[in-house]
């Protein structure tokens, strides 16, 4: 109640301050009654706050609220621009075009020789230069260089180039995979399947052969059909020019080449360097092998079984063993 009293009276003081009281700004002056209705709002008030037990100043709870609970602060949402994350390109990475030759599966004979040529683009950051590298990394290498340079220039980002390797197709028949891949200047390889090359070689098929097959000295020869005098084209000549200088002489291009003590298999023969020269006849020839290709494109070999007589003042007869293989 002494409270009370004493909020009462420094109620009333206040207010007779305010209405004695001019002030310049004051734009509307506060008249008697007025005073006395907000000195009776501010005793009700503070009844309020002393019948809640509450200090002065502070607002009370609204009904079912807890009052030990602590208010929670939203933050409202800002509009943040998201920046992209710059990301760096890799340097080398190679994409595969196509197949320019030898597709997989590509059928030919033994020792055939070839170029396999893929089609590539430069998908990454930096340049391939001279130093750039495609090398042999499993399977077959085919006869070919285990190392082989991809350019003498530059192929810059985006751009597309043919890579080649020479190769020849291995004697025996079968089926043959070669695994290639792409290397850096600095040793690192780049790809990651790789490149390959997948071939099939033919077994090749018997045209003409014959045992004991004889030519006599100034008489024409056929290989294709093995006879002589040659019912058809011939393939050589058993030239006399003296009797120390007799001579198989190739006719309308076939070409031939000794190769050695050795039977050749096709493959062989199909990579021999055949020659339209002459092959000089002597006891030195006997029991060497040839290499041919008759003039109908077939190629073949023989073995010089014998020269006889062994006098070459004589008319001599060249006795051979020979296979013609069929066209491819």
């Amino acid at each position: 109640m002494v409270k009370l009293l004493r909020v009462l009276a420094g109620g009333l003081t206040l207010l007779v301050f305010v209405s004695g009281c001019n002030f310049p700004n004051q734009v509307t002056q506060v008249d008697g009654n007025q005073a006395l209705t907000i000195a009776a709002q501010t005793i009700q008030a503070q009844l309020t706050l002393d019948a809640a037990g509450l200090p002065a100043g502070e607002t009370p709870a609204p009904p079912g609220a807890d009052p030990t609970q602590q208010p929670t602060i939203t933050i409202a949402p800002t509009n943040t621009e998201l920046v992209p994350t710059a990301t760096t390109e890799p340097c080398d990475v190679a994409g595969f075009i196509r197949d320019v030759t030898i597709d997989d599966g590509t059928e030919m004979m033994p020792g055939t020789s070839f170029t396999k040529t893929w089609r590539v683009v430069n998908e990454g950051s930096c340049s391939w230069t001279q130093d750039y590298d495609i090398v042999f990394e499993k399977g077959e290498l085919m006869g070919a260089d285990a190392v082989v340079p991809i350019t003498t220039g530059t192929v810059s980002p985006g751009s597309q180039m043919d890579i080649s390797v020479d190769m020849v197709a291995p004697d025996s028949p079968g089926k043959y995979r070669g695994t290639w891949q792409l290397r850096n200047g600095n040793g690192v390889v780049f790809t990651i399947d790789g490149y390959w090359v997948e071939i099939v070689v033919l077994q090749p098929e018997i045209y003409s052969s014959k045992s004991n097959f004889q030519v006599e000295q100034s008489f024409l020869a056929d290989l294709d059909n093995g006879d002589s005098p040659p019912i058809e084209i011939e393939d050589f000549w058993f030239e006399v020019v003296a009797n120390d200088n007799k001579r198989l002489v190739p006719k309308n291009s076939a070409g031939f080449l000794v190769i050695g003590e050795d039977e050749p298999s096709y493959g062989k023969c199909n990579e021999a360097d055949l020659k339209t020269d002459a092959i000089k006849i002597d006891a030195d020839l006997v029991d060497q092998w040839i290499c041919f290709e008759t003039n109908e494109g077939r190629l073949g070999t023989f073995l010089v079984v014998s020269l006889t007589p062994s006098d070459n003042s004589v008319s001599q007869t060249l006795e051979l063993d020979y296979v013609t293989w069929d066209l491819p």
